[in-house]
């Protein structure tokens, strides 16, 4: 595989050009440091770009355009990664030398459509389109409650710092989606396409030449170039008792979600040690959660751990019965403190770099996960697929160890279930 950047001026262009692949694959990706206030209107856009066009003005027109071109697909959503929030716009089409010559030009035409000429008039965009738009993103706002596992996150983030970007709410906010309209989203559209940080991906077997052709013509932002800040977000400081939050709802399982700050991990650290770490604690079947918690004292329906990098937290997630609250925490905290004191033992941590190496080798195997890692390479400075084969190799049971005093209990949630409760 040949991976290539290019410096646009407007934004960097980065070509994967591989021939293990019948699809070739487009991701476009606007970039800024998140505020709060601008999730509703994000989400609220993206849903309205990909529905319509200036050209297709209704949804089965579009679909027909996408039809003609052999089910190609498109996309678009929302995701905050640490301190910035970033806009998708996805395509992947069947190869052109499968399908029929000048397919490549019309995809990227098509695109160029969706991003750049959305259906509007006079500045302001289609009312008809935009309230559809509008009340199914209220009934998301709505309903996100009635997942209970999401919810629990959710809220176990809100307690952890309300005014950190990690507490914001993924679908929006209720408030801020009312003062929304045709008009001033259009606008916000306008400014989101001069202001934002661009990146775009290309992976499939393509020409470098063509495809930097097309994307000029085609792709062809007017953003103004900038600095970009860090993406990470760091904690200066931790609890010294853990805040513990209890809710109640009606559902019949328990949630419970714990987050755990990580101060002062080094690049190492955070880009091998913390990850093994993690599966070792609670990333499978073998973990030592599951062995204990789960299979052992039977406490839990689940329980995992994972690690969100950028925003330097390890979460913690389990459902089980409230009754079985307090041994279920008892049992969390005292893994916790065994590994800080030295249980790590050889045969764990042969274990999982042989999985975290599966893992990685699979997700080689798919085509949109290689530019997923691609991605985060480029978003989070992590390191090529070889350097993490090696480095990986290199943790030791006293990186483990060492890493382990650095993950700081600092927030329990509990969504209490308060019907009957069944697995």
């Amino acid at each position: 595989m040949k991976y290539t950047c290019i410096d646009l001026k407007y934004a960097k262009l980065h070509i994967a050009k591989t021939q293990k692949f019948r699809t070739i694959n487009v991701k476009v990706l606007l970039q800024d440091e998140i505020k709060k206030e601008d999730i509703t209107k994000r989400n609220l856009l993206t849903d309205y770009l990909t529905l319509t066009t200036k050209k297709y003005k209704t949804k089965k027109e579009l679909a027909l355009k996408i039809q003609e071109l052999y089910s190609l697909f498109v996309s678009s959503y929302n995701s905050r990664i640490g301190n910035y929030l970033v806009t998708r716009f996805d395509m992947s089409l069947l190869n052109p030398k499968y399908t029929e010559e000048g397919m490549l030009e019309e995809s990227f035409e098509l695109l160029h459509e969706i991003i750049f000429n959305p259906n509007e008039e006079d500045n302001s965009f289609d009312t008809k389109l935009f309230n559809i738009v509008k009340k199914d993103l209220k009934t998301e706002i709505e309903t996100f409650k009635e997942n209970p596992k999401m919810y629990s996150i959710a809220k176990m983030f809100e307690n952890m710092n309300k005014d950190k970007p990690y507490a914001y709410q993924g679908f929006g906010y209720l408030k801020d989606l009312e003062a929304i309209t045709p008009c001033n989203l259009y606008t916000y559209y306008k400014e989101l396409l001069n202001k934002s940080l661009i990146d775009i991906y290309v992976i499939g077997d393509v020409s470098i030449e063509e495809i930097t052709k097309l994307v000029k013509e085609k792709l062809n932002f007017k953003t103004f170039k900038k600095e970009k800040k860090d993406i990470y977000i760091y904690h200066d400081k931790v609890r010294k008792r853990a805040k513990e939050v209890i809710e109640e709802a009606d559902f019949n399982q328990s949630k419970l979600a714990i987050g755990c700050k990580l101060l002062n991990l080094t690049d190492f650290e955070r880009k091998y040690v913390i990850n093994l770490y993690s599966m070792i604690l609670g990333g499978g079947f073998n973990s030592k959660f599951m062995q204990v918690i789960r299979e052992k004292e039977s406490l839990a329906y689940y329980i995992t751990s994972s690690v969100n990098k950028a925003d330097n937290i390890l979460l913690i997630q389990s459902g089980i019965s409230y009754e079985n609250y307090k041994k279920v925490l008892t049992n969390i905290k005292n893994i916790m403190k065994n590994m800080q004191k030295g249980d790590v033992n050889d045969l764990e941590l042969t274990n999982v770099k042989t999985e975290y190496l599966s893992i990685l080798e699979e997700s080689y195997d798919n085509i949109d996960n290689i530019i997923e890692n691609y991605i985060a390479k480029n978003l989070l400075n992590l390191d090529d697929y070889e350097t993490k084969k090696e480095m990986i190799m290199k943790v030791t049971k006293e990186d483990i160890i060492n890493v382990s005093k650095k993950v700081f209990l600092d927030t329990i949630y509990l969504l209490k279930g308060v019907n009957n409760e069944k697995n």
